[in-house]
C-alpha cells in the first residue's frame, strides 16, 4: 500500500491534513485527518509524524476506527 499525505488550505484559513492510499479515487474516507491547523508547517509536520507512526501498524480507515454506540 501506498500512503500519501496530502494537505490543503481551508475556506476558514487554516490547513487541512489527510493520509490516504495513493490509489483511492474517492478520498472521502482517509486513514487519518485533521482538519484545522493554524500552520503549514504544523500541518506537515503532524502528517510526517503519522505517517512514521503507520510504518510500524497497519492504518484503517477513519469509518472503521470509530463505531457509534446507541444511547
Amino acid at each position: 500500500m501506498k500512503l500519501r499525505l496530502h494537505v490543503h488550505r481551508t475556506f476558514t484559513g487554516g490547513w487541512c491534513a489527510d493520509i490516504d492510499d495513493d490509489h483511492d479515487r474517492q478520498p472521502d474516507d482517509p486513514y487519518w485527518c485533521v482538519d484545522q491547523w493554524p500552520t503549514l508547517y504544523e500541518a506537515l509536520t503532524a502528517g510526517c509524524a503519522q505517517l512514521a507512526k503507520f510504518t510500524t501498524t497497519r492504518p484503517t480507515r477513519l469509518s472503521q476506527q470509530y463505531t457509534p454506540t446507541a444511547a
